[in-house]
């Protein structure tokens, strides 16, 4: 009698980032998906939806109507003077005017793997291309898992019958234990999640009402769900290695960017950013170390200058391995759509990767000594006391300032935008009487 054979088990069910290499590596020596399967100890099932729910679709740059060959239309797009003798021949794609236009597909995406993965055409190929790529498949993966992990499963109509049992509650000064003890099995939601849902402003009440919660001090806490990633995922493409290659082959400067703390149990700290060509380093307060303030001064930035200004000004962005540098999504991305800079990372422990903006937080220290507090300190003061840092002599610019370096390189609005004033060098002032009260 023949033995059935065991379930896969669920634990480790999902696919990790190194199965998803795999993954892309066997499909390019042109292995099934029940082969993968067997290799990664998964299902055909699991490998196929992996593939179809995550290659990325590569529109074609050709002209991929499927009538092409004996199409003899001209003018359709009613440009006058056109001298093309066929449309065809144009380099505007027939979709965009042609309504008897008709895309093409090739015949392998109709077979199993579904991706160009492996063919030896990918290159010369004029059809829409479907490629998986582990990274991006990853980055999809994390982002649903997220999603569908966020909100509560609750319709309208729940919501409102929870708001109206629970609020006045919460308004007689009971606690959201003693709320959940009192309707039982009528609340159909638990203590844990009725919480989130005063804190997410999903009900009338608020946090305000909550006694404990407005005594209690917020926990500092930095963006762990990114921080926990493993660096060969998060970081792909983003490393020193690739930070040098991208700057030779765009040749372009990078702005060091990096965070100066106060005192340890203080929120606020200093975002700065330098320019190694200039000695030029900006900085700006933020409420708290973490992601989601550093994408905010970056958002402040580009609304500030503009995005075409940002561009010119910080086209590329160096930085160490802090948890508050974690979303480079968040960091990369356009306030208006896009991309709006490149960042990189220098090698963990390696901070004379960008040894120059550590060394120029030693002038920040002459008017700001370590173990400060910043908290008291306003966007202004941060201002004032960045102006006398960059209207400060440096041996290494022949004496000159890094504002009138920069002045002579950059233009005129970046300095205007940001509020950048050269001092006279007989009042600049590097010590903390600057800046005391």
């Amino acid at each position: 009698m023949k033995s059935k054979s065991k379930p896969l088990s669920k634990h480790h069910s999902h696919l990790t980032f190194e199965d998803r290499v795999r993954i892309d590596e066997m499909l390019r020596c042109g292995n099934s998906f029940r082969y993968i399967a067997s290799a990664l100890k998964k299902t055909a099932s699991t490998i196929s939806r992996e593939v179809h729910n995550h290659a990325t679709v590569i529109p074609s740059r050709r002209n991929d109507c499927i009538n092409l060959k004996n199409c003899k239309k001209t003018n359709i797009c009613g440009k006058e003077g056109c001298s093309r003798k066929f449309c065809k021949s144009c380099n505007v794609p027939c979709r965009k005017h042609c309504t008897d236009y008709a895309k093409s597909h090739c015949e392998r995406l109709a077979v199993s793997p579904y991706v160009c993965n492996g063919c030896h055409k990918y290159n010369i190929c004029s059809y829409e291309r479907r490629i998986y790529i582990p990274k991006d498949a990853e980055k999809e993966y994390r982002s649903t898992l997220v999603n569908r992990r966020n909100g509560f499963d609750l319709t309208g109509e729940q919501l409102i019958a929870i708001d109206e049992m629970v609020s006045p509650l919460i308004r007689q000064g009971q606690s959201p234990y003693h709320v959940k003890q009192t309707l039982g099995s009528s609340l159909p939601v638990s203590e844990s999640t009725l919480r989130r849902m005063i804190h997410n402003s999903e009900l009338d009440t608020r946090d305000i009402d909550l006694r404990s919660v407005v005594s209690r001090k917020p926990r500092r806490k930095g963006n762990h769900s990114l921080h926990n990633e493993t660096l060969s995922q998060l970081k792909l493409g983003h490393t020193y290695k690739d930070y040098l290659n991208y700057v030779n082959e765009h040749d372009v400067t990078a702005v060091q960017m990096d965070c100066v703390e106060g005192k340890k149990d203080d929120n606020a700290v200093l975002l700065t950013l330098h320019f190694p060509l200039f000695h030029m380093q900006l900085a700006y307060v933020m409420n708290e170390h973490t992601c989601a303030c550093v994408v905010h001064t970056l958002d402040m930035l580009e609304e500030v200058l503009g995005t075409e200004l940002f561009k010119q000004i910080f086209p590329v962005i160096l930085t160490d391995n802090g948890h508050e540098f974690m979303d480079i999504s968040g960091m990369e991305r356009s306030i208006n759509g896009g991309i709006r800079t490149k960042i990189f990372f220098c090698e963990p422990n390696r901070s004379d990767e960008k040894g120059a903006c550590e060394n120029n937080h030693k002038l920040i220290r002459y008017i700001i000594p370590k173990g400060t507090s910043l908290e008291p300190y306003m966007q202004a003061d941060i201002n004032l006391m960045m102006n006398h840092i960059n209207s400060y002599s440096r041996r290494s610019l022949h004496s000159k300032t890094p504002y009138g370096v920069a002045m002579q390189v950059l233009p005129d609005d970046f300095f205007i935008l940001l509020g950048l004033e050269l001092i006279d060098s007989k009042d600049v002032i590097m010590n903390p009487s600057l800046l005391r009260k």
